[in-house]
């Protein structure tokens, strides 16, 4: 009878098990299936197998007292942490968003409750070092998969997914891809070391491959964040270390290394370094320069707003666009990080939340550091995890966090939590367990209530969400196969579900409204068109209800009641936009252009040149307003703000070329289409139009001219463009 129930608590352990090991494999996953297949797909994976496991811990726990967690102050910490988010989820600025997040993100209060359970599971089942030297192998093994797909990008056998160079693997970013191989870079280090034996060489290979993987990601936060971080290991060695050649080393390589740094510095501007695209991303690095001080002087300003609890989690956006800084124009126009974890942390959950945060690392630094509680830590490899932890931490200053960076950092937690509870034993009881008792009274019980509970969870966590992508996803291929029916379809079956993504839904929607209204009658009716476009504007009022101060949606739904000509209706939303969000070019443009529709162009340059006046040095800004005064029949002034900039040179802009058809001057109109069509010589309708342009001002064979070269182009153009030229040598005008 005892047999049998060791057996269903063996099997129980061993699914466990396996799912805490299929969570190392999910930075190989990417679902081509859903929207943001690098994010989504790894997220609702990694929510299931937590729900999964945990539900199979609980009735672990409830029977076998092993198996329930012992206390550490990570353990704490992380607690107070994931509580403290409760807490600033509730009393934040949009609770729904802080729980759920968005799909580009999969993050909010929902994550850290599954990397809650995920520590949990992770402290309590891996419980010996022999099942930790496993476990970390198999993250050894994953990575060196991943380092293989970068090499393959290195060579140009795969694609690069986020730019031209520097390398994302299965990740899809190169600093999410960055700061995973910084903590396998580390692990595979700290086996070389914990080895005795001639294999422990196996390991170099590891570590050179990720090494090189990390430095072809051009991520500086990461790069230098493990290059400060092996510093830091190093001079704890040569401090701590009580052997001589250990010593001798780490000083030899602490020099060596500060050595190339010193001569890195001093040949910063070489042409071998500025041509590097790696290298010349370092040699940039400017405290001035850097957007992102911006940024962080703006999170500042945030968080004063909200000191104890902050915003909520995934709300800094509102943050961003109270405090928005007009120099910000060079940079992506929505920020939802401030790009430094720590002032994220400040923001989302204020003082409390980042205090706590900040307590994983000190009490991960205390443990570390006394004997008593690492006894089976070497001095070398307590100050190699240590500096680990110096080198994420750096990291955490200048990038984000994502799913697989926390995971990695939950799993070396749980690793220093193992440590301090196995140098301080429980005694645990040694009695017989009754099979009848233990299966009739607690396996009975509990079985069906945690099985019920994961059904549930399972369902109102991933299901809704889920399927809400793939039809997305569905919606957005059906509109660029040019299926405008059975994109609109696919749209409502999305919103149908009524799940987080209904935010990303609705933006998504909104676009496809506003790109379908230049298509053609046989592709889509008008009463199909206006359709969505209701739809759209209906939508889009829902989620203004949902999220009021979020200028995102705002501006949104202002642009679709310009494209929509309901010029009346954007001024009054765009208007409320701006006060909300004083400072940003964006929402002076779209209202401006609500202006110059109507017509009122006294009231689009004054709005136009607010935008230019609050930030001179923004180029679209300055044209812009500039059109805006050729439109309001001041083309001297529009003339003169392009010439303080760029002097007699022609700016190639289509808008303008419409500013000056309606100010009827053509010899600026020729101008501009010469210079359009000098930087695109292959395309037949820019030189149709430059015809046109010099008829208007009487140059008739540099019409005929153009015309022949737009047949020689496009062939197909050949009867109408013979025919213009044609009537042209007749003396008419065609």
């Amino acid at each position: 009878m005892f047999n049998e129930m060791e057996k269903i608590l063996r099997i129980i352990k061993y699914l466990v098990m396996g799912g805490l090991f299929l969570s190392l494999f999910l930075p190989l996953y990417i679902s081509d299936s859903l929207f943001f297949p690098f994010i989504t797909g790894k997220n609702f994976l990694f929510r299931i197998i937590v729900e999964f496991i945990f539900m199979l811990w609980v009735i672990l726990a409830v029977c076998d007292k092993k198996f329930r967690p012992r206390k550490s102050l990570i353990f704490l910490a992380l607690s107070a942490f994931v509580f403290i988010m409760v807490l600033s989820t509730i009393f934040g600025a949009n609770p729904y968003r802080s729980f759920w997040s968005n799909y580009e993100r999969m993050e909010g209060l929902v994550t850290y409750l599954h990397a809650l359970a995920y520590f949990v599971v992770l402290i309590t089942v891996l419980n010996t070092e022999k099942l930790w030297k496993w476990f970390f192998h198999t993250s050894l093994l994953v990575s060196f998969i991943i380092a293989i797909y970068g090499f393959l990008q290195l060579a140009g056998i795969k694609p690069i997914h986020q730019s031209d160079v520097r390398l994302d693997a299965t990740l899809g970013n190169a600093s999410y891809l960055a700061v995973y191989m910084m903590f396998n870079i580390f692990l595979a280090l700290m086996y070389f070391l914990k080895e005795k034996e001639w294999w422990k060489w196996f390991y170099v290979p590891f570590f050179l491959a990720y090494s090189i993987i990390l430095y072809n990601t051009a991520t500086r936060g990461a790069i230098l964040g493990f290059i400060g971080g092996f510093l830091v290991f190093l001079i704890l060695t040569a401090i701590f270390s009580k052997e001589r050649k250990k010593k001798f080393i780490s000083l030899t390589s602490l020099l060596l290394i500060l050595l190339l740094i010193a001569v890195f510095w001093s040949f910063r501007n070489s042409s071998f370094i500025k041509q590097n695209s790696v290298l010349s991303r370092f040699s940039n690095i400017s405290l001035e320069e850097q957007s992102r001080f911006v940024v962080w002087k703006m999170s500042w300003e945030g968080f004063k707003d909200n000191p104890v609890l902050g915003w909520g989690p995934e709300n800094y956006n509102l943050v961003f666009n109270k405090y928005y800084q007009p120099i910000l124009y060079k940079q992506e126009p929505w920020f939802d990080r401030a790009h430094n974890v720590f002032f994220d942390k400040l923001i989302t959950t204020g003082i409390l939340g980042l205090f706590s945060y900040l307590g994983l690392f000190i009490f991960s630094i205390f443990y570390l550091s006394r004997k008593k509680y690492i006894e089976n830590f070497s001095i070398v490899e307590s100050a190699l995890i240590s500096s680990l932890f110096v080198a994420y931490f750096f990291h955490n200053i200048f990038v984000f966090d994502n799913l697989i960076s926390l995971i990695m950092f939950l799993i070396f937690l749980s690793y220093i939590h193992f440590h301090h509870i196995s140098s301080e034993p429980v005694k645990i009881e040694n009695k017989k367990i009754d099979h009848n008792k233990l299966i009739d009274s607690k396996l009975a019980i509990i079985s069906p209530i945690v099985i019920t509970v994961f059904i549930f969870l399972f369902y109102f966590i991933n299901i809704p969400g889920y399927l809400a992508n793939l039809n997305l996803l569905d919606a957005l291929q059906a509109a660029a196969s040019g299926k405008i029916q059975d994109a609109s379809d696919k749209f409502d079956k999305a919103l149908s579900y009524g799940s987080f993504g209904n935010s990303e839904i609705r933006e998504q929607l909104a676009s496809f409204s506003q790109k379908v209204t230049g298509v053609p009658e046989n592709i889509a009716t008008n009463n199909l068109k206006s359709e969505i476009f209701e739809k759209a504007v209906s939508e889009m009022k829902k989620q203004i209800e949902n999220s009021p101060n979020d200028i995102r949606y705002l501006l949104f739904l202002g642009s679709l009641y310009n494209e929509g000509k309901r010029y009346d209706d954007a001024i009054g939303i765009l208007k409320k936009t701006l006060d909300i969000s004083p400072n940003k070019q964006q929402i002076y443009f779209e209202l401006g252009s609500s202006y110059l529709n109507k017509k009122e162009y006294d009231k689009a340059m004054e709005i136009l040149k607010k935008s230019f006046d609050i930030e001179p040095s923004y180029d679209e800004a300055r044209k812009i307003y500039a059109i805006a005064a050729i439109y309001g029949g001041k083309a001297d002034l529009g003339e003169k703000i392009l010439t303080d900039r760029y002097g007699t040179y022609k700016i190639a802009d289509l808008r303008l070329v419409n500013a000056y058809i309606s100010a009827n001057d053509y010899k600026k109109v020729v101008q501009i289409l010469e210079k359009i069509v000098e930087q695109n010589l292959s395309n037949a309708q820019y030189r149709v139009s430059l015809a046109a342009g010099y008829l208007h001002i009487d140059e008739k064979m540099k019409a005929i001219e153009q015309l022949q070269k737009a047949i020689e182009i496009e062939p197909k153009f050949k009867e109408q463009g013979e025919y213009y030229i044609n009537e042209i040598k007749a003396g008419r005008n065609p």
